[in-house]
């Protein structure tokens, strides 16, 4: 909320790419959304489709079928026909900078227990996008933080805004 409020702007108006759909993401996730309903008046749905969760089987969305798609998650499946001439790979899973470059995410989650997963052409393709990102590396302990706050403030030219689960 705070990172929000330094960029003058509504948590309606953000985009979240949430990397890691455990019961920690997804615990994150319902609490942003029902802020959104809560604060700013969106109805549940829309709320909604403000998120872009990915799991070990890339992003979530229509065609990975009922049994690779964890109970709870189901509201926030994203349909297969917004991501037709994306490139997936070969099991036909888009990936993490797949998905920040054509969502141009303000805000990237990650709770996916992947160290280093917030690769440097990830966390540069999501500068592109917004002026103020919002990173927030927060798998613990440090070696599996998805990003140093070094490496995402350097990325970023300083731009960053960053928290983290655990100490730097």
């Amino acid at each position: 909320m705070s990172a929000v409020g330094v960029t003058k702007s509504r948590l309606a108006d953000q985009r979240f790419v949430v990397f890691g759909a455990g019961s920690a993401g997804l615990g994150i996730t319902r609490q942003l959304r029902d802020g959104i309903v809560a604060i700013d008046g969106l109805d549940r749905e829309e709320a909604n489709k403000k998120f872009y969760l990915i799991d070990r089987y890339g992003l979530i969305k229509q065609s990975l079928g009922a049994e690779n798609i964890r109970e709870g998650i189901q509201e926030f499946v994203r349909p297969d026909s917004e991501w037709e001439g994306v490139g997936a790979n070969e099991q036909g899973a888009i990936g993490l900078l797949e998905v920040v470059r054509k969502v141009k995410p303000t805000v990237l989650i990650g709770c996916s227990t992947q160290g280093g997963a917030f690769t440097e052409a990830v966390v540069r393709a999501m500068a592109e996008g917004t002026e103020r990102p919002i990173i927030l590396p927060l798998s613990n302990p440090s070696r599996l933080h998805e990003v140093t706050p070094q490496d995402a403030t350097d990325w970023t030219g300083g731009r960053a805004l960053l928290a983290t689960g655990s100490p730097f």
